[in-house]
């Protein structure tokens, strides 16, 4: 058995190259991801964007870089584009049906930052739990208690249970009473206005009062 050197040869550095461009495309990738978070952060904190929609929008532009990056690298190797679909698709769903629990709370964190119930900074109550908002992970949403203590709820609980937003309460009016005693603190005068008797009485005196 001969084994032709030449294209042996030809076959490695084709190889060589193929492995090269990957790491090039994922060097250059990197770099995108990390200019483009950069400058999106930036943009954002110039326009006043809330901290939620932040995350959001960098967690989106990483698995953007992320997708093309791996489908790229995989088509420079040399990979059946179709064949990948294919055994990704079916990957996909086994490792969703052994993750259910973590997909739903990554669901439940994404629709927490677009619906936005609270956000980073507000004091909140779920369940059992009061503490400021200090982030909506992937998997939890992070609060600091009154006691300094972090706590880290998960986000499918978050999004099944009753939330109790403190920031956005509204204060009660005062109602006119002096919290001392729990006496009315109206005048007299005032109290009078309201009296059927008081009103009928005065209506009677001035009946009965000779015009001048």
């Amino acid at each position: 058995m001969t084994i032709d050197t030449a294209a042996l040869q030809s076959q490695l550095a084709a190889t060589w190259w193929q492995v090269l461009d990957a790491v090039i495309v994922v060097i250059v990738a990197m770099v995108g991801h990390h200019l483009a978070l950069n400058w999106t952060g930036r943009a954002m904190r110039r326009a006043r964007v809330d901290t939620s929609t932040q995350i959001l929008v960098k967690r989106a532009i990483s698995a953007v870089f992320v997708t093309v990056g791996v489908l790229v690298v995989l088509g420079i190797l040399g990979f059946n584009s179709t064949g990948l679909l294919t055994l990704a698709g079916a990957v996909g769903l086994a490792f969703s049906l052994a993750i259910q629990d973590i997909l739903k709370n990554f669901f439940s964190g994404v629709y927490l930052l677009l619906e936005r119930p609270f956000r980073v900074g507000d004091t909140i109550r779920v369940k059992d739990q009061q503490g400021v908002v200090e982030n909506i992970g992937v998997r939890t949403t992070e609060l600091r208690t009154l006691e300094n203590v972090q706590v880290l709820v998960p986000n499918a609980v978050v999004f099944a249970e009753v939330v109790t937003n403190h920031t956005l309460a509204i204060p009660v009016p005062a109602r006119g009473t002096d919290e001392a005693d729990g006496h009315s603190s109206v005048s007299p005068s005032e109290a009078a206005k309201g009296d059927p008797k008081t009103d009928a009485a005065a209506i009677a005196h001035q009946r009965d009062t000779p015009r001048q």
